[in-house]
C-alpha cells in the first residue's frame, strides 16, 4: 500500500493501450507488445479504454490482413481479454492534439482516466512526447521502465 505522501495523482500503472499494441500482441506473440498485453491479463497494469477505442480494436481485426495472418480463435482471445480487463471510461472532452485525428481519442481516453502512460507504437502519437503530464512511449520503454 503507497504511503500519503508518496502518492500523486498519476500512477505508472494507469495506461491507455494504443490498438496498434492490442495488434501487435496479436501478431508478435514473442514481443514487447505482447508481453505488455501478457501484464494486462495478469493485471500487472490498468488499461484505460473507450467506446471508440474498441471499435478500432474491432475494426482491425476484422481487416481482411489480418483475418489471413491470424487464427479467428486468437482474434477472439485478444478481444475477450482485452474488454474483460480494461476499464471504459467516457471522455468529457475532445482535443485537438494531432493532426491525426483518429489518434486523438488515446490522448482523451488517457486525460479522462488521470493515466500517466500512452502506449503506441504510432509515429504521430509518439512525436507529442507528452501531453498534460501524459507521457506517450513505445512498449519497449514502458517496459524498459522497471514496469
Amino acid at each position: 500500500m503507497k504511503s500519503m505522501t508518496s502518492y500523486t495523482k498519476f500512477d505508472s500503472r494507469k495506461l491507455v493501450l494504443d490498438t496498434n499494441i492490442i495488434i501487435s500482441a496479436l501478431i508478435g506473440k514473442h514481443g514487447e507488445s505482447a508481453k505488455l498485453f501478457e501484464k494486462l491479463i495478469q493485471e500487472e497494469i490498468d488499461n484505460y479504454t473507450s467506446k471508440e477505442i474498441i471499435q478500432e480494436i474491432i475494426d482491425v481485426l476484422n481487416r481482411k490482413e489480418i483475418i489471413k495472418r491470424t487464427a479467428k480463435e486468437a482474434r477472439t482471445f485478444i478481444l475477450e481479454q482485452y474488454l474483460t480487463h480494461s476499464k471504459i471510461v467516457v471522455p468529457k472532452e475532445k482535443h485537438k492534439i494531432t493532426a491525426h485525428e483518429s489518434d486523438n481519442k488515446f490522448i482523451d481516453t488517457a486525460i479522462e482516466a488521470k493515466a500517466s502512460f500512452i502506449v503506441s507504437g504510432d509515429k504521430h502519437l509518439l512525436e507529442i512526447k507528452e501531453f498534460k503530464e501524459i507521457k506517450i512511449i513505445r512498449a519497449k520503454e514502458y517496459l524498459g521502465n522497471g514496469k
